[in-house]
């Protein structure tokens, strides 16, 4: 059972099964989604879910500094690096 991340800027489409980070899914697809430092404190990484924040993990207190931090304030603002997907069988549909 696998949940479709969607690249919108990147045309890529990956079925993905739960567990695996978004992080790892980018990196592994070749897409051009920019990463800073990979572990949630810079901020280079910061994406729009389009659809799709139901199949992904809560936004950990590490994420939720980081977005104040930076002033985005959008609910579906997200950093790539900190994203799981958490639910199978659905669509995230991703754009940067």
């Amino acid at each position: 059972m696998t949940t479709r991340v969607e690249i919108v800027n990147d045309f890529l489409a990956i079925n993905v099964k739960p567990g695996k980070t978004i992080q790892d899914i980018v990196e592994a697809s070749g897409s051009a989604l920019p990463f800073g430092c990979r572990d949630g404190e810079c901020g280079t990484c910061v994406v729009q879910i389009e659809t799709g924040m139901e199949f992904l993990n809560e936004m950990n207190d590490k994420e939720k500094a980081v977005m104040k931090m930076l002033g985005e304030t959008s609910p579906k603002a997200r950093l790539a690096c900190q994203m799981k997907i958490a639910e199978p069988n659905g669509l995230v549909r991703i754009k940067y």
